[in-house]
């Protein structure tokens, strides 16, 4: 009886626990394998399902999912379900795959151009759209500069690029999944350059057809935005000024350099415009006017003489009697005016008796332009009969021992140029007449080609006896034994001498033969000189002479 119970249990326990053993307790059921889309929440059992309700044998449930999906939530995720119970641990697999049901559009709002002036804040602004939960979006740009193009003094080319990477597929030649567009941002400057000169300039013709070359530089100031633009000079050149543009051209530099080549005289204009490189521009008009810049070249006669017939004569002698030749390049020659100073009127002098001797003067040649130049000439006024006055250069050369020296050249040096007027006489004096003028000449003396002073053995005798220590010489004789001028006396210096005395060689020959000097009254010494300035008073003039030594 007792058994039958116990089987009637089981029975009624089997029974009223039917959905308990449904599933043998260790066996386990994942919800099904399903695909949803990349925008759901894969983790939300609501819609990727729960095996609890598939598997009331299990008292809890664990999950472990290996994620195979990319930055744009698309692939496979294997999720790994572990039901647990009395008898132990029961897995199963489920398996979840994400797709994209939508992609992005390329609904951009792109920055707008812009355009503004120096000083202006660009404005900046970035690509605007929406971004779903699967997009991976992002955006770049990069700008292109360009500096003073024909309509902007800088323009900024800002290519920007929004890009999907989870449709852009990079290195696959596609275009797809990228979006692009080129922000245009213009910077302006409307100040024009500033030429740094404009004024009107004169220019002498120094060319030999009367004709100028010469070389017209410009400069301007010109910083757009903080920057030096380079500059476009157009200049347009109108010969003579009668509205006619005779040469036109172009110079692109910071600096017009116009080299001009044989420009007539006359008044010409020329314009000048500079461009920018922002498009602004700035003009200038100047005049040109070329002159006669070059003064005629005069060629006189080194010297000449005119003659007065008598004392109360008198002899108008014009400027250009004392003119060889002359030439200048604008004018010609016959048209060319001389005189005795700038003055053109100032064309003849009369020379009188108060004129007579040697005098200088300048001999100017005038042309057309007013321009002048003018050439020396040494002219001596001569009488034929008496005259009542005439100054004198005078004076006297003698040795240091006062014996005169004879055949020394007298002449004056004047406007670069040395004439040589007179000769000491047998007792050393010369004399000529002579007329101050506007140039103050030096009288030179120069030993001429038959000059030989007093030598003998006596001198000879004096060398070598000097030599040998047994007589001194002062300055003046050790210059009259220091033949070869070497600045010493030697067996060198004697034959020399012996050689002059015996006419194997000629005095002329030594070099350096005379020293000239001025003797100071009143402290007894000597001064060594090479000219005399002051020639209005007789002089007396000391010489050394190379040999004379007594």
């Amino acid at each position: 009886m007792k058994k039958i119970v116990a089987i009637a249990i089981i029975l009624l326990f089997i029974f009223t626990n039917n959905n308990l053993f449904a599933h043998s307790p260790e066996q386990i059921f994942c919800p099904d394998d399903i695909t949803i889309s990349c925008c759901q929440d894969y983790n939300n059992l609501e819609i990727t399902g729960d095996p609890a309700d598939l598997n009331p044998q299990f008292n809890y449930f664990t999950k472990v999912d290996s994620l195979g999906i990319d930055e744009c939530r698309i692939g496979l995720i294997k999720r790994t379900w572990t039901g647990h119970n009395i008898l132990g641990q029961f897995s199963c697999v489920q398996f979840i795959t994400m797709e994209r049901n939508d992609e992005f559009a390329g609904d951009i709002q792109w920055p707008l151009d812009w355009s503004g002036e120096c000083g202006d804040e660009i404005p900046y602004s970035e690509p605007q759209y929406d971004i779903g939960f699967c997009d991976q979006i992002a955006h770049t740009f990069k700008d292109d500069t360009f500096r003073f193009t024909p309509n902007a003094c800088i323009k900024i080319l800002r290519n920007w690029k929004v890009i999907d990477w989870c449709i852009y597929e990079p290195n696959s030649n596609s275009q797809n999944g990228i979006w692009k567009h080129t922000q245009i941002l213009m910077i302006t400057d409307k100040t024009t350059p500033e030429i740094t000169e404009c004024k009107d300039r004169i220019i002498k013709a120094m060319n030999s057809n009367c004709n100028a070359n010469f070389m017209l530089s410009k400069t301007a100031e010109d910083n757009n935005c903080g920057m030096d633009s380079p500059l476009k000079w157009v200049f347009e050149l109108d010969i003579n000024n009668d509205w006619q543009i005779d040469t036109t051209g172009t110079i692109t530099d910071q600096t017009a350099n116009l080299e001009l080549t044989n420009i007539p005289t006359g008044t010409h204009k020329i314009k000048w415009k500079v461009f920018d490189g922002c498009a602004n521009v700035s003009t200038c008009m100047e005049t040109i006017t070329v002159v006669d810049g070059k003064a005629p070249t005069p060629i006189c006669y080194l010297s000449t003489t005119e003659n007065l017939v008598s004392g109360d004569d008198s002899l108008r002698f014009p400027a250009k009697n004392f003119v060889k030749d002359a030439f200048d390049n604008c004018t010609a020659k016959e048209d060319l005016i001389f005189s005795y100073s700038p003055d053109p009127k100032d064309s003849v002098k009369t020379f009188t008796c108060w004129d007579l001797g040697f005098q200088f003067f300048r001999i100017f040649a005038i042309d057309e332009a007013g321009n002048s130049d003018f050439a020396y000439v040494l002219t001596r006024v001569m009488i034929n009969g008496p005259c009542s006055y005439y100054p004198l250069v005078q004076g006297s050369l003698v040795s240091m021992n006062n014996q005169p020296v004879k055949n020394i050249n007298v002449g004056l040096e004047g406007a670069g140029r040395l004439y040589l007027i007179d000769k000491t006489n047998e007792k050393g004096e010369f004399s000529f007449p002579y007329k101050e003028s506007d140039v103050q000449p030096k009288l030179k003396f120069i030993a001429g080609n038959n000059f030989v002073p007093n030598i003998d053995i006596e001198d000879l005798k004096l060398m070598m006896d000097y030599l040998l220590g047994k007589k001194d010489l002062n300055e003046f004789n050790k210059f009259a034994a220091d033949l070869n001028d070497d600045g010493k006396i030697t067996a060198t210096d004697i034959l020399l001498m012996k050689k002059i005395l015996l006419g194997k060689i000629d005095y002329e020959d030594i070099n350096n033969s005379v020293k000239y000097y001025l003797k100071d009254p009143l402290s007894n010494t000597y001064k060594e000189i090479e000219y005399i300035e002051n020639i209005k008073d007789p002089i007396t003039i000391y010489c050394a002479l190379k040999g004379d030594i007594k």
